[in-house]
């Protein structure tokens, strides 16, 4: 067994954890023929939470709203089973490493863009070679070093990395292949008009209403029983997005609290709330800071805040604490770091702090994007009265998804982590995955000098970070657990609030699995039919 090979072990060792509140279920009316026509569900309305920005295969996915809507139009040569954590085929049926820098792909056969284009190892390399791209907002999160796809024959694709990768496999779960012939020949058209290989095509996206969908009968995935059409809707208020599905006007409702997705399990429509693979998180903007560089002030809002009564006020009763940058199924994942609620312990750090000369007074504003997840407005109040308990200058600063997000690309359009004024005093809510289930994911994206979303720059952090990335199976999983115990526990760059769970409202006239990387798989859902 190759060395890729054992790491891969270690990868997938993890899972997902995920919990439902079902509601009537009618699932024996869901029963179409295995035979016949693709299609006759009809139509599907979804009610998602904040707009799209773009539509563009490598910077839609930056925002978690749109991952939904994307991955039933692009599909990625592989799969994860959030179940089971395992990686599965899609595009690609089998893949082997070579040894430790190639890999071959054998590609699925009688795959079809939506504008005819042929899925062969020539236009897949094609793809993949556009979107392996780290100045993409979106690829950034997942490609590490170079690589060369290249055809070896019709449906075998080859790849050569410039360096060893153990979580390649993993990355191929997340790259989303969109058309060659598109990429050739109308580049412009990729934000607005997007073209892929999922069940689902694009129709059209009237920003600030909705994205509409049709089933693409072609693919090789359409089945009885799909429904034809699918509009995704954007209300900002979750309440008004869970009476959609008791009007009938939805079948299903994103982003709702959960008293609001229990309250709607009524007449055949369900709830289901799933654990995904990520946290809320509070990022503190230290670097080049004059209040927040202080270790003292840092150590003292991580006592401050009582997550333990966010988790239950504002999430679910059920959900946990989190000290970790990324699910427990993640390669660096430790249970031996905390900063329990403490608001004695904050407030003397903080009177230290400012005998010491910190100037408690400069303003600190935790922001966040507008409907970021249910309930981020009382969640972000409620750590600003913690903050302000413990003796600290603290306010709310709410954004649009448009600015927010643009404000916490750290490293967008040109900016870099030297750019960041020393005044600032700003505390990011947000949230977080790890979808490679590697610590290394959101170390690379939060924690590095030239992370995209980082606001924490420490040359021995990065040091020992890269030296880990480079370590298999159980040194890697020791590594990274160690850094990150090491650096949480010493530093504090960020603060893990709560594991992130989302819930949906589901109506009864349909049947689908959320999952729990947020991706709602239209090709296995099914409407109920009539008889």
């Amino acid at each position: 067994m190759t060395s890729i090979a054992l790491a891969m072990i270690v990868v997938l060792a993890g899972g997902t954890i995920t919990g439902c509140n079902p509601g009537t279920s009618t699932s024996s009316s869901f029963d179409w023929p295995s035979d016949g026509p693709p299609g006759g569900g009809g139509k599907l309305v979804v009610a998602g939470t904040t707009e799209l920005a773009s539509l563009e295969p490598g910077e839609a996915g930056s925002a978690a709203h749109a991952i939904p809507v994307m991955r039933n139009v692009f599909q990625p040569l592989l799969n994860r089973n959030t179940k089971t954590s395992a990686i599965e085929p899609l595009l690609a049926t089998k893949w082997t490493p070579i040894d430790n820098s190639h890999w071959q792909f054998t590609l699925r056969q009688g795959v079809t863009w939506h504008d005819g284009t042929p899925l062969n190892a020539k236009t897949a390399a094609a793809s993949l070679t556009y979107i392996w791209n780290p100045k993409l907002t979106y690829s950034s999160n997942y490609v590490s070093g170079k690589a060369r796809f290249y055809a070896i024959d019709d449906y075998t694709l080859g790849v050569e990395l410039g360096q060893a990768d153990p979580l390649f496999a993993a990355r191929m779960t997340m790259l989303p292949l969109a058309s060659p012939t598109q990429i050739a020949q109308s580049p412009g058209t990729l934000p607005s008009h997007p073209i892929g290989t999922g069940p689902y095509e694009f129709v059209s996206w009237a920003p600030g209403q909705n994205v509409k969908l049709k089933l693409y009968e072609k693919s090789w995935q359409a089945a009885p029983g799909m429904f034809d059409t699918v509009e995704w809707t954007f209300l900002q208020e979750s309440q008004v997005r869970a009476q959609k599905v008791q009007t009938g006007e939805a079948d299903i409702a994103l982003g709702t609290t959960n008293e609001q997705c229990k309250a709607s399990a009524q007449n055949g429509a369900r709830c289901v709330g799933v654990i995904s693979n990520g946290i809320r998180y509070l990022r503190i903007d230290e670097y080049h800071q004059t209040t927040l560089a202080d270790l003292r002030i840092r150590q003292a809002i991580a006592y401050a805040i009582d997550r333990k009564a966010i988790a239950a006020a504002f999430i679910t009763p059920e959900t946990g604490v989190a000290n970790n940058p990324g699910s427990q199924g993640m390669v660096g994942f430790t249970s031996d770091v905390d900063f329990p609620y403490d608001p004695q312990k904050a407030a003397e750090l903080v009177r230290e702090a400012a005998a010491d000369g910190a100037d408690i007074k400069v303003p600190l504003s935790v922001k966040y994007r507008v409907d970021m997840f249910p309930n981020v407005a009382d969640i972000a109040q409620t750590i600003v009265t913690n903050l302000k308990a413990a003796g600290l200058n603290a306010k709310v600063a709410a954004e649009t998804e448009a600015v927010g997000l643009d404000q916490y690309r750290q490293t967008n359009q040109g900016k870099t982590i030297e750019d960041i004024p020393e005044d600032r005093g700003w505390l990011f809510l947000a949230r977080t995955s790890s979808e490679l289930f590697d610590f290394s994911q959101p170390a690379s994206s939060i924690l590095e000098c030239d992370g995209k979303f980082s606001v924490y720059c420490e040359p021995g952090f990065t040091a020992s970070l890269e030296a880990a990335k480079k370590l298999i199976g159980d040194e890697r999983k020791a590594a990274m657990e160690n850094l990150w115990k090491k650096y949480y526990a010493e530093q504090v760059p960020i603060l893990p609030l709560t594991q992130q769970t989302d819930e949906y409202v589901i109506s009864g006239r349909m049947q689908i699995t959320p999952r729990a990387d947020m991706f709602l798989p239209l090709a296995e859902a099914r409407s109920l039919r009539q008889k």
